[in-house]
């Protein structure tokens, strides 16, 4: 989209049920307002300075660093997205203005704690500590869905076309390739279709890159996707392990589901 259009986001409350039936997660729509002549004039930081004049109350731009910092990490961990508003920045991205008490409907466990959802993922990146991943909604306008964070700044996100995203989710898999850190599983799901993806990704020198991508048919009736996660995949030797992908369902009930071998390369 050009400069010229000026984009603010409210949320609204559109359910869809997640797959275990115990939460919610709420998705969001987007509003155009109509253009003003004066704002397509100013430069991409004039228009931010310029939506923070204008917030409404207890809200706040999607990508203010120091709400996410103390009010939703609360000073666990400090996030730097500098290089996330800079790709935005280039795209001529504007964030969006969201409602403080929205930022937990992201994270629904985090909601009924009244604080961010962390888990341990053990060490991702083979500097000897142990990484978390945590969920936010996108940063700009032009993010469609969630973003995976890790409690690393060098450990790039996640991005997601998806608002059904949950810490949950997101498996550590051990350390397939023997370098010294744990290769994760991703959880994908849009919420509706009984369709589901799961996707590997190794990092390798500070960038994710998928390793695997295997079809999961989520009402299976054998296997849970959270629960029994760890019984879907077998280490065979270093680099290499057996996944076992469940695309689909036969009439008569028998599952149509295969163990496939990926290589790390």
């Amino acid at each position: 989209m050009r400069n010229f259009i000026f984009l603010i986001t409210f949320f609204s409350l559109f359910a869809c049920k997640k797959e275990d039936g115990k939460i919610e997660a709420k998705l969001s729509e987007k509003t155009v307002v109509p253009k003003s002549n004066s704002f397509e004039k100013l430069s991409y930081k004039e228009q931010i300075k310029k939506m923070k004049e204008s917030l409404p109350k207890n809200s706040v731009l999607s990508n203010d660093i120091q709400f996410i910092n103390d009010s939703i990490l609360e000073g666990k961990f400090k996030l730097d997205i500098s290089n996330y508003e800079l790709e935005n920045a280039k795209k001529k991205c504007l964030p969006t203005i969201v409602k403080k008490e929205y930022f937990y409907e992201y994270d629904l466990e985090a909601e009924k704690k009244s604080k961010k959802e962390f888990k341990n993922l053990g060490d991702l990146n083979g500097d000897g500590k142990s990484d978390s991943v945590f969920i936010l909604p996108g940063l700009a306008w032009c993010e469609e869905g969630q973003s995976y964070y890790f409690t690393d700044n060098k450990i790039p996100r996640i991005q997601t076309d998806s608002n059904c995203c949950h810490t949950e989710s997101v498996f550590s898999i051990g350390d397939m390739d023997e370098d010294g850190g744990n290769e994760i599983a991703e959880y994908y799901s849009s919420c509706a279709s009984n369709f589901k993806v799961i996707e590997i990704w190794t990092l390798k020198k500070n960038k994710w890159k998928t390793v695997g991508k295997f079809d999961f048919f989520y009402n299976n009736g054998k296997y849970k996707a959270m629960e029994d996660f760890h019984k879907l995949y077998k280490k065979i030797s270093k680099n290499k392990f057996k996944f076992l992908e469940i695309s689909d369902m036969r009439a008569d009930g028998e599952l149509v589901m295969e163990w496939k071998t990926v290589t790390i390369k």
